[in-house]
């Protein structure tokens, strides 16, 4: 059973900083399978990351292929979606891969793991019932519920900092 009240779709900022350290499969694959999602847009913004994206978007993949993750892109025969996803693309202020995790969220019942400042903002005041978590809360919870150790998670964290 995962620890969260609903499915968790993943921002590129939290997969590249988990990425970047060394533990994005180790710390996705510790939640039970139908925990995460990933948008394609996010994938897409993976992929243009100069040097390691495309390594990301084959540990993605793979988890995809294995059911840790699933991947999911905005419904365009739904109206609501897709005119959220426009609306937030339109303002400027977030990019496509978090304009699509808070339109499938805010449309789907999911909630958002992003690190993002603006996008977290955003999310906050125009739908309330959506939870944010970041790559700290997510690691928190993985000690909390005892799937990971307090040990492996400060090691994942300092090496998110060094970055």
């Amino acid at each position: 059973m995962s620890p969260f009240r609903k499915p968790v779709i993943l921002d590129n900022d939290v997969l590249s900083r988990l990425h970047s350290a060394g533990a994005v499969r180790r710390v996705l694959e510790c939640w039970p399978k139908g925990s995460f999602y990933v948008s394609e847009q996010v994938i897409d913004e993976a992929a243009r990351w100069a040097g390691k994206g495309h390594q990301l978007v084959a540990i993605l993949r793979d988890l995809e292929a294995e059911g840790v993750v699933t991947f999911i892109t905005i419904d365009e025969s739904s109206e609501e979606e897709l005119s959220v996803y426009t609306i937030l693309r339109l303002g400027e202020r977030l990019g496509s891969g978090e304009s699509a995790s808070i339109a499938i969220a805010s449309h789907r019942g999911f909630d958002i793991a992003t690190d993002d400042g603006i996008a977290r903002e955003v999310c906050h005041e125009l739908y309330p019932s959506v939870f944010t978590f970041g790559t700290g809360d997510l690691l928190n919870i993985a000690v909390e519920d005892g799937i990971m150790t307090q040990s492996e998670v400060n090691s994942i964290q300092a090496k998110i900092r060094r970055l």
